[in-house]
């Protein structure tokens, strides 16, 4: 006789009474952990890239603002590589000794001025001079969104549980906090393994704002024009609500803020590197 027969049995069992129970609507089922993602590296600033597949998905929200709204359906139909953190500071000053472009804010500001801390207070156009240089470009906001959520709808990139600590930085004091160091929130990944797309920055996408349309949607990357530059993924001065996937916001190109007033002010970017496996 099979000796591990009850261990297996017992398991069976507990699995089809989770089932049940989730059926009834006594537990939650968290969502599928992440892929294991498929890594690469950029040669120009020795970024981990993950590798994100085509698919559809429902990008907005049915429960946020009227900027989340309507929920259309949308289809990419190249895969891409995306940056697994944001752009630190340490890569960022190497761009700025390779080319002599302008520092980020958070170079001056020892709050934000850490080597693995995000580059933020800086503007679109400094992103794009970035992603130049690196040979990639902004992802637009529907890739952006697929790479937070993936195709099930998530609240957040994690699953719809709340964020906490472990899986994201959030609702920190405005005044005496700042973002953090990327990485070791591995938690928080998205279902293709790339994280902090949840809080510490907002960040850049190519498009111009604009309201969503209603039917589906191929590849779109935004209007041709526009006065605002789409930047998602909260803050970590922000509350749960403006670090969900579908949460959006948008700022002039050209401005660059660090600290004041302003909540979720310090902006920074990840690349997308078009390519396949």
């Amino acid at each position: 006789m099979d000796r591990c027969f009850p261990i297996r049995l017992r398991n069976s069992l507990r699995a089809a009474a989770a089932c049940l129970l989730a059926a009834a609507g006594v537990i939650s089922v968290s969502a599928a952990p992440p892929e294991r993602p498929t890594g690469r590296t950029n040669p120009t600033d020795q970024a981990a890239m993950v590798y994100v597949r085509p698919g559809s998905f429902e990008m907005g929200s049915t429960t946020g603002g009227v900027e989340e709204k309507p929920v259309h359906r949308v289809t990419l139909t190249r895969g891409f590589w995306m940056y697994r953190y944001e752009v630190t500071n340490a890569q960022f000053r190497r761009f700025v000794e390779a080319t002599g472009a302008e520092p980020p804010l958070s170079f001056g500001n020892p709050a934000f001025a850490e080597p693995n801390q995000p580059a933020v207070g800086l503007s679109w156009n400094d992103a794009v001079g970035y992603a130049r240089w690196a040979g990639g470009r902004l992802p637009t906001e529907a890739e952006w969104e697929y790479a937070a959520r993936g195709t099930d709808g998530r609240t957040y990139p994690w699953g719809n549980e709340p964020p906490d600590p472990a899986r994201a930085i959030f609702a920190l004091d405005h005044v005496t906090g700042a973002t953090r160091s990327i990485g070791g929130r591995e938690r928080g990944g998205s279902p293709f393994g790339i994280e902090d797309l949840a809080g510490n920055v907002p960040e850049w996408c190519s498009d111009w704002y604009a309201p969503y349309p209603s039917e589906p949607q191929t590849d779109p990357a935004g209007p041709a024009e526009g006065l605002r530059k789409v930047a998602r993924g909260g803050s970590w001065d922000l509350d749960p609500y403006a670090i969900r996937c579908a949460a959006r916001n948008a700022f002039t190109p050209a401005t660059k803020t660090l600290g004041g007033s302003a909540l979720g002010s310090e902006r920074g970017f990840r690349l997308v590197v078009p390519g396949s496996l």
